[in-house]
């Protein structure tokens, strides 16, 4: 049996005019051709994804604008309550300079929902109602630092 399979790729390699050399050509060839298809079907792949990783720079931007919200979002707040939150807004309500986070989440949830405020109630809900709680929580957390 090993003796046929030798005849037979000895056959097979004079029938094929195979050398040395021809052998490496051959063989650069293929793995040039294999290289190829693969770059091909990875750039396919590629092309079927399109999945792109953020950039840092993106990445950063947005820390640094959830951080700039939070100040911005106090901006409207500072023409009742003062720069550092140190004035009773339209001389009817709480200083908040001094509350906590927790503090200031439940007062500004309340007047979102209704269930927290006197005279101040009605001006404030306009103000709360379209904040998320993303938002509330970071102008929280920028008041409570006040």
């Amino acid at each position: 049996m090993k003796k046929s399979l030798i005849v037979a790729s000895v056959a097979l390699a004079l029938l094929t005019g195979c050398t040395d050399d021809n052998k490496k050509t051959e063989t650069k060839s293929a793995v040039e051709q294999v290289k190829q298809e693969v770059a091909k079907v990875v750039e396919q792949k590629n092309e079927d994804v399109k999945v792109e990783a953020p950039k840092t720079e993106e990445v950063a931007k947005n820390v640094v604008e959830n951080e700039v919200n939070a100040e911005a979002l106090f901006k409207t707040c500072t023409s009742c309550h003062g720069q550092k939150g140190e004035k009773e807004a339209l001389g009817k309500s709480q200083v908040i300079a001094g509350w906590d986070k927790d503090r200031v989440i439940k007062a500004l949830n309340g007047y979102k929902d209704g269930s927290y405020g006197g005279v101040m109630k009605g001006i404030m809900k306009t103000h709360v109602e379209t904040k998320t709680p993303e938002q509330i929580s970071a102008l929280a957390e920028f008041i409570s630092k006040l």
